[in-house]
């Protein structure tokens, strides 16, 4: 992928509430919650992020 991207990990369990996350681990961008609930590997980590790039590309 050839984006950059700034990763925060949240361990505030006030915000992982408020942000929705039912399930931990989570990834979210832009306060989508994309994936919960396992750690994904990284072919899927990078499936899940482009999906989520192109969704916000195209404005859905």
């Amino acid at each position: 992928m050839k984006v950059s991207l700034e990763v925060e990990i949240i361990g505030d369990i006030r915000l992982i509430r408020e942000a929705g996350v039912e399930m931990m681990p989570a990834m979210a961008m832009e306060g989508k919650i994309l994936h919960q609930g396992r750690t994904p590997n990284v072919q899927e980590a990078i499936a899940i992020l482009e999906k989520a790039l192109a969704e916000a590309a195209s404005g859905t």
